[in-house]
């Protein structure tokens, strides 16, 4: 096709996708134009460019599996089944909430989709290869319990870092220097790392991790963005506070969950305190208002 402008020709620009094995796709292109040599040799130039940010914005979906040989930086699917806890326990009125609103898009999207939605959004499991090839989820809990309860048996992971060959006790050493498990069990008991479950199913139950998401969700505390995974177990500091104080409420610990909201509203009172302030990302607000 050729056309006419105060008596030039314009550049005519000729695209050609075709697809390859495994999906992919490649993006050639030709030009038949008079315009002037070094037109000629930019306007390609700028062409691929845009074609290579175009491709690599698109997010992208990891389907090889997890496996003991994964890498550090690997991004890859793995099973929900296979993820160790670092810790003993997560606030289940928090996993249920988050459960409800991910049964939401996964009902909207279906389940590839909802994968792909898990990916764009950052929910991926940060993982640690431990001795013997095991997965240890350092982040995520209470994500992995609500895929968990929705019946899903996959998830993406990031491998953070592969020490797989390294003897158990070095292995545990460095994670804790690290802020990578958290060894003591809802009461405040200091564990070993042979007591932490097995599994994310066998994560037990602690109201105060609820309320400490709830009181984070209000505004009542921040979490640096910028802070390492895990770094100082934000949530856990609170949670023990609010454990300690609790008796000042007039409402029972096994109450909480089925009382949540009156539960909430004496935890961001109990948030506001000065005993509170020394508590990383103390704001000593009650809403995010």
């Amino acid at each position: 096709m050729e056309a006419n402008t105060l008596g030039n020709r314009q550049d005519t620009e000729i695209w050609q996708i075709r697809d390859v094995p495994k999906g992919k796709a490649i993006a050639s292109f030709a030009f038949r134009t008079r315009t002037p040599g070094w037109i000629r040799n930019v306007r390609p130039t700028w062409l691929c460019v845009a074609l290579i940010i175009f491709f690599c914005g698109q997010p992208a979906l990891a389907n090889e599996a997890c496996d003991a040989q994964s890498q550090k930086g690997d991004l890859c699917l793995c099973e929900l089944s296979n993820l160790h806890p670092t810790q003993t326990s997560v606030g289940m009125a928090e996993v249920r909430i988050k459960a409800e609103k991910l049964r939401d898009e996964l009902e909207r999207r279906g389940e590839r989709k909802f994968l792909k939605y898990l990916l764009k959004h950052d929910k991926e499991e940060p993982v640690i290869i431990g001795p013997g090839g095991v997965f240890y989820i350092t982040d995520h809990h209470h994500l992995a319990r609500a895929l968990y309860e929705l019946d899903q048996s996959h998830t993406y992971c990031m491998i953070v870092d592969n020490l797989s060959n390294e003897r158990v006790d070095d292995f545990w050493k460095s994670m804790e220097e690290n802020n990578e498990v958290y060894l003591k069990d809802q009461n405040g008991k200091e564990i070993t790392p042979s007591e932490l479950p097995a599994s994310i199913k066998d994560l037990s139950n602690d109201p105060f991790r609820s309320l400490a998401g709830a009181v984070r969700e209000s505004c009542g505390f921040e979490k640096d963005a910028k802070a390492a995974s895990g770094e100082d177990y934000l949530e856990f500091q609170w949670a023990d506070y609010l454990r300690a104080h609790w008796s000042h409420t007039g409402i029972a610990a096994d109450d909480i969950d089925s009382n949540f909201d009156t539960a909430t509203g004496a935890a961001l009172h109990l948030a506001v305190q000065k005993e509170a302030m020394s508590l990383p990302g103390y704001t000593g607000n009650r809403s995010c208002e």
